[in-house]
């Protein structure tokens, strides 16, 4: 049952764990406007939560427990959906609901592991039958222009 209290017949729920690098680094920028980087992560015990749920409206709705974690085409997740939807022409919905516990803004990758929750739950929600060989390019497009935007800040 989703945060709303509706019983959806198609439901889908999964942690989306924060992420802490251990190295970073920036190697240079590419021709796309991406930063070519280096790094390696380790999860925390610490997640999100993230719960998907079949429309059969052509939509994508975002809800959020943080009322500053945008619920538009800004969020990640909303990102990594409409990515699956136009790449494989899918033509159902879905309410995504996140349960925030990673905090924002504090590096830990909350928004791109959302995203990458996302595209795990959608391929089994959707029937798309994507193996993580083939999500994975999907996940790390995403994590890279979230990267890109940040580094673009700082430096």
């Amino acid at each position: 049952m989703g945060k709303s209290g509706e019983n959806h017949k198609y439901e889908i729920i999964d942690k989306a764990p924060a992420k802490i690098n251990l190295t970073l680094d920036v190697l240079y920028k590419r021709e796309d406007g991406f930063h070519e980087v280096e790094m390696v992560m380790t999860t925390i015990d610490l997640a999100d939560r993230i719960e998907l749920a079949l429309l059969e409206s052509n939509t994508i709705k975002i809800d959020c427990s943080a009322s500053f974690v945008p619920t538009d085409e800004r969020n990640l997740a909303y990102q990594a959906a409409k990515l699956l939807k136009e790449r494989f022409q899918v033509d159902k919905g879905v309410s995504i609901y996140i349960q925030k516990e990673i905090p924002v803004a504090a590096g830990l990758a909350g928004g791109s592991s959302d995203a990458a929750a996302t595209i795990k739950g959608l391929n089994q929600l959707w029937d798309l039958g994507l193996t993580m060989d083939e999500m994975a390019p999907l996940e790390q497009n995403l994590a890279q222009m979230c990267l890109s935007v940040y580094m673009e800040v700082q430096l």
